[in-house]
């Protein structure tokens, strides 16, 4: 290295001008203090281009392991994350923290310093079958979704109120998702549920919080019926219409359907 390098090296070692100055004093102080700081923790990121499969090895190769900032709030499902310097989270990603997973359904822009982003707790691994024959599973946020309708049907002459049992989905936007529309059912309910109730998709608003290739679905859903196509022991709407009784199907992950599994139940072979 020359004089005049090491004349630049040193010179430019605060930055250039003072806002670069600034700047840098501010992620020197942030990656000096932020590891002493209760709110310090070690996560797991599972970007978009992760997949669809969380239980994939695919999907877990992938995902970056990093440090950050979890901040509470005073919604105990709802935190704040701040990345280290340098390191950036994306819109719609899945974040694995204290043995649950979160979904990233806000993000700030301004990433000079860190990124900074809200997360949901998941509750919900949602099941369903590509169009490829393909069975995708993903993390999400399922709630109440009877407050975006009244229940009330209104006539010039009566007013009849009527129930109505609809849900609301959170999911992150990938290469999976970002194809599901009317057509498609799920089977949502608590996992220990011995029937699952059915929901078809009738809201599938995309663009509303996506920037950039990268952000969240909201999806309403209203239930119906269960038919003899759903699997309800993996939970996986219209699955017999994909893999009919007494087909071997090798997944992605090497899972086959047994012949000599069948359901007492239905009478039908399941996924094993």
């Amino acid at each position: 290295m020359s004089v005049w390098d090491v004349y630049l090296e040193r010179t430019h070692a605060r930055g250039t001008t003072k806002r670069g100055a600034v700047l840098k004093r501010e992620i020197r102080t942030i990656e000096q203090h932020l590891p002493d700081n209760l709110s310090y923790q070690k996560v797991r990121i599972f970007n978009p281009e992760c997949g669809y499969n969380i239980s994939s090895p695919e999907m877990e190769q992938r995902a970056i392991l990093q440090n950050a900032a979890v901040i509470n709030s005073d919604n105990l499902n709802e935190k704040t994350i701040l990345t280290m310097p340098g390191e950036d989270i994306r819109h719609g990603a899945l974040v694995e923290w204290m043995d649950n997973y979160w979904l990233v359904t806000e993000r700030d822009a301004n990433t000079t310093v860190y990124t900074r982003a809200k997360m949901l707790q998941c509750n919900h691994l949602l099941r369903w079958v590509s169009e490829e024959h393909k069975i995708c599973e993903q993390w999400c946020i399922v709630e109440d979704g009877t407050k975006y309708l009244t229940g009330e049907y209104e006539d010039r002459n009566f007013i009849v109120t009527r129930g109505d049992s609809r849900i609301y989905l959170m999911i992150g936007r990938n290469a999976e998702t970002v194809r599901l529309g009317r057509k498609n059912r799920f089977l949502i309910d608590d996992e220990d549920s011995p029937q699952p109730l059915a929901y078809l998709l009738t809201k599938p608003l995309k663009k509303g919080w996506s920037y950039n290739k990268d952000g969240v679905f909201k999806f309403v859903l209203q239930e119906v019926v269960v038919t003899k196509d759903d699997n309800v022991q993996l939970r996986i709407a219209d699955y017999y219409k994909h893999f009919p009784d007494g087909i071997l199907v090798d997944h992605d992950d090497g899972s086959l359907i047994n012949p000599d599994n069948i359901s007492e139940e239905t009478g039908k072979r399941v996924w094993l």
